[in-house]
């Protein structure tokens, strides 16, 4: 009596995560702070089974859509696409975007040469990156009927225009002992059909630092040369654990670096944060090589991560990311508020002149990453029946006003209008006070 009623609630938190009809929601159920945990080995036989036969429903549909990739043209405006996807990144600890901690001098450097433009007002759709990737790799946009697994994957619709299709990928490779975040985020990169739909060249190794990454793409990158090309280069980046994230020997900060700017954390707190601004540097490092292997090559290349991180911000004490609480301004700014940018070589920007006017034109619209392949089908001039042009960034008939949904909870553009409005009446009371 006394074992029954002491695990009762685990069973009871058991069946509801083995109730959900998709991967997504399965895993968002484990960031909870308290889910079901399968203490026994045919607990996790059943979770196991019953995992792969909810990604096994999402991949029929996404075979089934198969049959829609049509191409009616292809002009192929640009040679080289490059898209660089990173991890966890918040763009307010960036000092691209005016962090005061020098973690991005290449890319600062990239700015003031006129080389690379930063977007100023992007954010992701989800703070989770196996649901960033859904929305990221299918044609579906936040709002669209049906799912995401009802529409055809961009990779997919490149290679039927012809382009060969690289991903070179530093998280997700089926593995052994896979966590069941990086199986829902992958699981629809790594089904045989679906990677021989998507992909021409993938890489076969996972690397401790991104830097491996970069090496496997030498021994790689002249496979298909001929043909136009879409690279994809999917980095570790700053995630999870940052003290892991950068060599030893290219860490420039430390608790120390903080203790001016930051007094209110403790040293363990500082160390952590100079953990992540170190990931942010060799980051920096990484996404600067990889524009180096492009420099001499009519070439074009974006760089945007999959979602935001939490590192003491807004007198928060705490790094990582919230999944189960309240978006409010504070969380939006730090988890889904992300770095954006685009670079072009001088050949790219000499052949592309009205291309490269529209990016700097256009860089302060406000954009949600789940229409990044709208922005590649243009890039690549591809003429298919699911493209639309209000999607597309760089268009003239681009939809600014478009709902930026976060989480399928809030609306960003509206969250941040009640923040404004709020500041707006803490500095009206503020100034009464003072004149009385």
């Amino acid at each position: 009596i006394v074992c029954a009623s002491m695990c009762m609630e685990n069973k009871r938190l058991l069946v509801k995560l083995m109730s959900y009809d998709n991967i997504g929601d399965v895993e968002h159920e484990l960031t909870e702070k308290h889910h079901g945990v399968q203490y026994l080995p045919i607990y996790r036989l059943a979770f196991s089974i019953y995992a792969n036969e909810l990604t096994a429903q999402q991949l029929v549909r996404l075979k089934e859509s198969l049959d829609d990739v049509k191409v009616d043209s292809c002009s192929y405006r640009s040679r080289n696409i490059v898209l660089i996807i990173g991890e966890s990144y918040n763009r307010n600890h960036s000092s691209l975007y005016g962090y005061e901690t020098p973690n991005t001098p290449r890319q600062k450097k990239l700015y003031k040469r006129g080389e690379l433009m930063p977007f100023t007002d992007v954010v992701s759709p989800w703070n989770l990156t196996s649901f960033v990737f859904k929305h990221l790799f299918s044609l579906y946009t936040v709002g669209d009927k049906g799912d995401w697994c009802d529409y055809p994957l961009f990779p997919e619709v490149f290679r039927k225009a012809g382009y060969h299709v690289t991903f070179m990928t530093n998280q997700f490779l089926p593995q052994a002992k896979e966590a069941v975040y990086d199986f829902s985020g992958g699981f629809f990169l790594n089904d045989e059909q679906l990677s021989k739909a998507q992909f021409d060249t993938r890489n076969t190794d996972l690397y401790r630092f991104d830097n491996g990454l970069l090496c496997n793409y030498e021994k790689l990158k002249d496979e298909g040369k001929d043909k136009p090309q879409l690279i994809i280069f999917h980095l570790k980046g700053q995630h999870v654990d940052y003290r892991t994230r950068c060599p030893k020997v290219q860490k420039r900060f430390n608790k120390d670096t903080y203790k001016e700017s930051r007094p209110e954390l403790s040293d363990k707190e500082r160390t952590v944060l100079s953990d992540y601004d170190n990931a942010i540097l060799y980051n920096d490092s990484i996404v600067n090589a990889i524009v180096d292997k492009f420099r001499k090559q009519d070439a074009i290349v974006i760089y945007v991560p999959d979602h935001g991180e939490e590192c003491y911000d807004g007198g928060v004490h705490f790094y990582g990311r919230m999944h189960s609480a309240e978006i409010t301004p504070r969380l939006a700014h730090a988890e889904f508020e992300i770095p954006m940018w685009i670079w072009a070589s001088r050949e790219y920007k000499a052949k592309h002149p009205d291309i490269w006017q529209a990016v700097r034109k256009y860089r302060k619209r406000p954009y949600m990453t789940d229409a990044m392949p709208y922005l590649l089908l243009y890039l690549a001039g591809i003429e298919c029946p699911q493209y639309r042009d209000e999607l597309n960034i760089l268009s003239d008939k681009y939809n600014e006003k478009r709902p930026r949904i976060l989480k399928r909870q809030v609306d960003y553009n509206v969250l941040m209008e009640k923040e404004k409005l709020q500041k707006e009446q803490e500095k009206a009371k503020e100034n009464n006070k003072k004149k009385r």
